[in-house]
């Protein structure tokens, strides 16, 4: 099997990055709770693009806490931002009114973590392939392939409040 090298997209990060991501972190199942959490965290904030820094205060508040390695945090920046990004520009239509809820629950082996906006939702299968020849150079497109080549699990959900995006991740680098 041929692998061809494609144009970078506009984060800098090449297709063969994302499959190189993807065999090193393939997503997995659904993990069960065999401890109780070391530390449960949450915050809400309206849907204002300047408030992403209160989730990237958030986080470095976690890693304060529980002490991560730099990749696993650096994985969970981009992942979470871009989660939070998606929940107040596309779900809550950057309207002030509505709020974006982020918890974690940091476990000995792995953290979860729960993102949730008011808006109507999305199915992530509508959305076209990133990799796809008619879509390499465009802007925009690639979160969830992101999201989910950085964290082990994602999982999306359409709640009566909104959409809920359940990620969850190794606390060592595998």
């Amino acid at each position: 099997m041929s692998h061809r090298i494609s144009p970078c997209t506009s984060f800098g990060i090449c297709e063969q990055y994302f499959l190189l991501l993807r065999t090193i972190h393939p997503l997995s199942q659904e993990v069960s709770t065999l401890s109780d959490p070391i530390l449960t965290k949450s915050i809400s904030f309206p849907s204002i693009r300047s408030n992403i820094k209160l989730v990237e205060a958030f986080l470095l508040e976690v890693h304060d806490t529980i002490h991560l390695e730099e990749s696993v945090l650096d994985r969970i920046m981009i992942s979470i931002t871009e989660v939070v990004n998606n929940g107040i520009i596309h779900g809550n239509m950057s309207d002030p009114s509505k709020q974006v809820h982020l918890s974690c629950t940091c476990y000995d082996d792995r953290i979860d973590f729960i993102i949730r906006d008011e808006g109507h939702g999305f199915r992530p299968d509508d959305i076209p392939d990133p990799l796809a020849e008619q879509n390499l150079l465009k802007e925009g497109g690639r979160g969830v392939l992101i999201i989910r080549s950085m964290m082990d699990s994602v999982h999306f959900h359409q709640t009566a409040e909104g959409m809920e995006v359940r990620l969850s991740i190794s606390r060592q680098n595998l």
